[in-house]
């Protein structure tokens, strides 16, 4: 076929691409070739593994699916082997930015949809006008406009838009903004990825990358200005990719996506003027997860965050720590630390909760305690029915008995205490603060793993310090040398203390398993995501 780019500048306008389709292997399914003019990933950070043809997933999946679709039609096996061609790519791909991505050989095999339309600059930044013509005319006051589909899908969901609110702004940001200019709507929403949401930070108003480029050492200045590490920094400023750059900030804690959502929101509020338009800019990742947010100036949400857990601070680091505080329960000695304000301590029952949250005009409460703290839980439940702002329950979904484990459950910690065998050698993971009761058991011998030591030693068990996550060769290891006959643990749910159960199931170990208590009523969500979409809507 003939690439057709319409009246887009397209370098590879009139290219010819070609594909050819062989038997492969039995079960290998659909593996794919570079052929003469496609380029092989060289570099991390880009959506294909180094060693890869630069044939981006969309693509991938659509020749995977046709492949499917056929092999079920003749009842074939679907094995085969798809080379891309595009005779000249090589050329051609010298005047594209692929050399500097790491692409080397050729062309990429681009698409979020698999599919181009070709559309000329002109037309398109008129659908732009259109767009906001209809939703000023149906008397919609808030739009989104989107770079592409994934974040346009993702904005949608968050704030219920209906179709008519979607705007397919793409790279042409200063074509909608100077429209809403003249012709203003209450609300609007850019939505983006964070390479092209970086370039509207940096003041480009056309985020295509052959009229604007991502500037590395301006994110490493970004870094700097919130105390990253140095190493961090000079990484930053050599870096492929601007989503490697936001990968490494993401691990170190860094919330580099909500600064640069908030540079991209003052570029556009200066376009906007005095038009009465106000702004919000999300940036999300490849799957469509919010990674950064600048709200509208009306917003004055400030969250408080039960914590105490891994799903807490993840949801603290997302967030930012802008608005945000952290409330910790002090049990343990040397907690992570965290951005934004953070507090220790407790509030004085439901009614010391309350006052707190009048004091400090929480607009919104996630309870992301543990599973087992059951009366802050309780407590939060019933101070916001007295002083009611928006509460969710972040609560990681509790583990389930595979096939091969031995699970003994019980309602409650003395249940478990009773129904340690006699003359076991038990591995304890309740909890500092629940060991007291098992020392009562002179009859066995306890082994008990905590994050810090109790105060005072208790008589009969042994203690070892550890924080999660946990390795399951190291699990095996430590019940092995230690002899364990049966394993004590509160249903916790999460992935970081459970390969304690994994290596219980392969050495044929007991598990005394303590239930959750029942969780109060209101609104609950098992994961970060799930808290963010939540928020997103308050």
């Amino acid at each position: 076929m003939i690439k057709d780019a319409g009246d887009d500048p397209d370098v590879t306008h009139g290219a010819l691409i070609m594909a050819s389709v062989r038997r492969g292997e039995a079960g290998s399914g659909v593996v794919f070739r570079a052929g003469e003019g496609v380029g092989m990933v060289t570099r991390e950070g880009l959506p294909i593994p180094p060693g890869e043809p630069a044939i981006n997933p969309v693509p991938r999946r659509m020749m995977t699916e046709a492949v499917a679709e056929l092999a079920a039609g003749f009842g074939g096996a679907g094995d085969v082997v798809i080379e891309v061609s595009v005779p000249g790519g090589a050329e051609i791909a010298a005047k594209t930015w692929n050399p500097r991505l790491g692409i080397v050989g050729g062309l990429s095999i681009l698409g979020t949809t698999g599919i181009v339309v070709p559309f000329s600059c002109a037309a398109w930044i008129h659908s732009i006008h259109s767009g906001i013509d209809v939703a000023r005319a149906n008397g919609i006051d808030h739009v989104a406009g989107s770079t592409g589909s994934t974040s346009e899908q993702a904005a949608q969901r968050i704030h219920g838009l209906s179709e008519l609110a979607l705007l397919d702004m793409g790279d042409f940001a200063g074509g909608m903004l100077k429209y809403l200019r003249r012709n203003p709507v209450a609300r609007v929403t850019i939505a983006g990825g964070f390479g092209k949401l970086t370039k509207l930070a940096q003041g480009f108003l056309d985020l295509h990358s052959g009229r604007s480029q991502v500037d590395f050492p301006w994110l490493a200045d970004r870094l700097a200005e919130l105390g990253a590490q140095p190493e961090l920094v000079a990484e930053a400023r050599t870096a492929n990719t601007a989503n490697q750059v936001l990968t490494k900030a993401i691990a170190a804690g860094i919330p580099l996506a909500d600064l640069v959502a908030a540079r991209a929101r003052a570029v556009a509020l200066g376009i906007l003027g005095d038009c009465g338009t106000d702004v919000e800019v999300l940036v999300f990742d490849r799957k469509g997860g919010l990674e950064g947010r600048a709200g509208f100036a009306a917003e004055t949400r400030r969250v408080l965050i039960l914590g105490g857990t891994a799903e807490a601070a993840a949801l603290t680091r997302r967030l930012g720590g802008v608005g945000v505080i952290t409330s910790l329960a002090g049990r343990t000695r040397a907690p992570a630390a965290l951005p934004g304000e953070v507090r220790v301590g407790g509030f004085g029952g439901a009614e010391g909760l309350a006052a707190y949250l009048e004091e400090q005009r929480i607009t919104a409460l996630v309870d992301a305690t543990h599973p087992f703290a059951a009366t802050i839980s309780r407590h939060a439940e019933a101070a916001c029915r007295q002083r009611p702002p928006a509460r969710l329950m972040l609560v990681r979904p509790a583990w389930e008995p595979q096939p091969g484990d031995r699970w003994m459950e019980v309602d409650n910690m003395n249940a478990a205490v009773e129904a340690v065998p006699a003359g076991a050698r038990v591995f304890l993971t309740v909890g500092r603060q629940e060991l007291a009761p098992f020392a009562a058991r002179t009859d066995a011998w306890m082994l008990a793993r905590v994050i810090d030591p109790p105060d005072e030693p208790l008589p009969g068990i042994a203690v070892v310090t550890g924080r999660g996550p946990f390795d399951l060769e190291a699990e095996c290891r430590l019940l092995v040398e230690h002899g364990i006959t049966a394993i004590v643990a509160k249903n916790s749910g999460g992935d970081a203390s459970y390969p304690k159960l994994i290596a219980a199931r392969e050495l044929n170990i007991p598990v005394i398993m303590v239930r959750r208590p029942a969780p109060p009523p209101g609104d609950s969500v098992g994961t970060v995501e799930e808290a963010l979409e939540w928020l997103g809507r308050r």
